[in-house]
């Protein structure tokens, strides 16, 4: 079993999935083996599973699944994406096709106003977390994008920071002035090659806590300023081509998906709109 999950977990870096993804992937996928060890009654490998998987098999799992660990729909939405990207790597195309995942009602995404977000980058108890939060907002980044980035991402002299995003898609991202500035003067003063030597956890602290003392009602988190940010652009008229690009999303409609945007006309954006 450990040996299928080993050659399962090269299969998805091998498909450019991230590191959190491949170790979600892989967590599912071992309860599932363990869950078919136990129901089967035999050792698993390959051609055991190839011959004996079945859509039955795997809804009394996500049954089990939900009912034990309570999952919520989202989480159902995970262990149903793990579970058909298993069957892909099984060479079980055909089963794959027949596991949907439960749909969620699509929810506007929730966002704080730029007042807000002054009032939030106030609230700050260090420089460092000022910036951290100053950084999630002006370039959208996600938190795992964050803790990710390295000082040799910076291209000082264009302005621009590299982000590997989901999938291991390379995207340039413009830094305001203003802030590359100080990015430049943090840099200078830490023994890290990484910028932000921090897990997702605490800066999602960082972020939930400096809310809590600005006195922000509503629930604050890197995501959150992500929305934030693309909410900003949208009141300004920014394109939404621009800010697909920014975000790195692969798409945001199926016209949208071959729509190639300038990282230079981004640069132009920012600097009308952050002074």
């Amino acid at each position: 079993m450990n040996t299928l999950l080993e050659e399962y977990k090269v299969w998805l870096e091998i498909q450019g999935r991230s590191k959190n993804t491949i170790k979600t992937y892989t967590g599912v996928i071992k309860r599932f083996l363990q869950f078919l060890r136990d129901t089967l009654g035999v050792d698993l490998d390959q051609t055991i599973l190839q011959t004996y998987m079945n859509k039955d098999l795997i809804f009394k799992f996500l049954a089990k699944s939900k009912l034990e660990r309570k999952l919520d729909l989202n989480s159902l939405r995970l262990y149903t994406r793990a579970i058909t990207s298993f069957l892909k790597f099984l060479g079980l195309e055909d089963l794959a096709k027949q596991i949907k995942a439960p749909k969620v009602d699509k929810r506007l995404p929730k966002f704080i106003t730029f007042e807000e977000f002054q009032k939030l980058v106030n609230a700050a108890k260090k420089d460092r977390d000022k910036l951290i939060i100053e950084f999630l907002f002006y370039t959208g980044v996600r938190v795992s994008e964050l803790v990710s980035l390295k000082k040799d991402a910076i291209l000082w002299d264009q302005g621009f920071i590299r982000v590997y995003g989901k999938g291991g898609k390379e995207r340039l991202v413009p830094i305001p002035e203003f802030l590359l500035k100080k990015l430049r003067d943090y840099v200078n003063k830490i023994n890290s090659e990484y910028i932000f030597p921090l897990s997702a956890r605490q800066v999602e602290r960082i972020v939930k806590n400096t809310a809590i003392r600005a006195g922000i009602t509503k629930k604050v988190t890197p995501h959150v300023l992500r929305h934030s940010l693309a909410t900003t652009l949208l009141s300004k008229g920014v394109d939404i081509r621009y800010i697909q690009e920014l975000l790195g999303h692969s798409s945001l409609s199926v016209t949208q998906v071959y729509t190639h945007v300038v990282p230079s006309k981004l640069k132009e954006i920012y600097k009308k709109i952050f002074v």
